[in-house]
């Protein structure tokens, strides 16, 4: 009798939102034979150009359009899917036509798991904050029968467990100790990130054994980082730092109910 592999869905805003704080776990259930989906609402339009050698404004949606599939090869999972929507301007579109999009997808590919940006957007991103509330929804709304009533967006499907991506106090202070700034810039400006203590975090997943497959996969958006970076210039410090082989969860639903203590794999209850 077939057996349906274990599925796994992020969704995010732009390329690059999975590489830095779901990298290793996109990698992870890949290489233990999960089927990983990664949703992009936008092609990173607005976003910065790091090295002008590596991509101009003309030409930045299908630079980051590459680099996020780049990624998402290095990682061992399917290619990217993309909403169709333009960076920054995610607060201003149809939000009950995006939300059905996403519906439209996780009954296509029918994800045990989803994974996506908490309340806060991780630094307070809007672009972050729209694509957590649309998962949300959408997740809600995928497990509804009689949603939408002409049956028009396929059959039902019940997400198992949601997580929302989130980063441990301990993680952010230490990276103000070894010198990087604890914020993303944006117009000019730092925006801080947003953290909680490790007694509230569930869920926190150990990717050691590919902390370098995450930084490769990093290092695929370029347009970010340009070509120099600590992520290639010093790759030896990078995968030893014990704050970038781990990344934290907080399970929002289940289930399959809340675990006992704290959780290590997001399929916990599912194998």
């Amino acid at each position: 009798m077939f057996e349906k592999k274990l599925t796994l869905m992020a969704i995010f805003a732009h390329p690059d939102d999975e590489a830095f704080g779901t990298g290793g776990t996109l990698a992870k259930y890949a290489a233990e034979g999960c089927d990983v989906y990664v949703v992009t609402a936008t092609r990173g339009e607005a976003g910065q150009i790091a090295d002008p050698e590596v991509a101009s404004p003309s030409n930045l949606p299908a630079v980051r359009e590459r680099e996020l599939r780049c990624a998402c090869q290095t990682y061992g999972v399917h290619p990217p899917r993309f909403l169709d929507y333009v960076d920054g301007q995610l607060a201003i579109v149809n939000q009950g036509q995006a939300v059905a999009k996403l519906v439209r997808l996780i009954r296509e590919l029918r994800p045990d798991v989803v994974i996506t940006f908490g309340q806060d957007g991780i630094y307070g991103h809007y672009d972050h904050v729209v694509v957590h509330r649309w998962a949300s929804i959408a997740v809600e709304l995928a497990a509804d029968p009689d949603w939408p009533t002409d049956g028009s967006a396929g059959l039902a499907h019940q997400v198992k467990k949601l997580y929302y991506r989130t980063m441990i106090d301990e993680a952010v202070t230490a990276r103000s100790k070894n010198g990087q700034r604890a914020a993303v810039m944006m117009d000019g400006v730092p925006f801080y990130f947003a953290s909680l203590p490790a007694t509230e975090i569930s869920t926190i997943i150990d990717v050691g054994l590919y902390a370098d497959v995450k930084r490769q996969g990093i290092l695929c958006h370029a347009t970010q980082l340009g070509h120099t970076s600590r992520y290639s210039e010093s790759p030896e410090e990078v995968i030893a730092d014990p704050w970038f082989r781990q990344e934290a969860f907080i399970l929002a639903q289940s289930t399959v109910g809340p675990p006992d203590n704290l959780e290590q794999d997001l399929f916990r209850g599912l194998r």
